[in-house]
């Protein structure tokens, strides 16, 4: 149970990690529409913000991936 524990754990942070990611963008995105400033960020930087989100979903896969086989394997005995 300690293991399901644990990669329940790293998916609650992996997905915390995808949630500030994507409001750094949007944070950005609505300086320019709410106050008329320029976006800190360049097209360079959303593109890394995005692959970084890319990056971590997979990451989240793979953990429910695991996660699902050890719950298999419980089933079985």
């Amino acid at each position: 149970m300690s293991a399901a524990k644990h990669n329940i754990d790293a998916l609650e942070s992996r997905i915390g990690l995808m949630a500030t990611l994507a409001n750094m963008i949007n944070i950005d995105r609505m300086r320019n529409g709410n106050e008329g400033e320029a976006p800190i960020y360049s097209d360079y930087h959303y593109g890394s913000l995005v692959e970084a989100i890319d990056i971590v979903a997979e990451s989240c896969y793979r953990e429910l991936g695991q996660l699902d086989e050890k719950l298999e394997q419980e089933g079985k005995q």
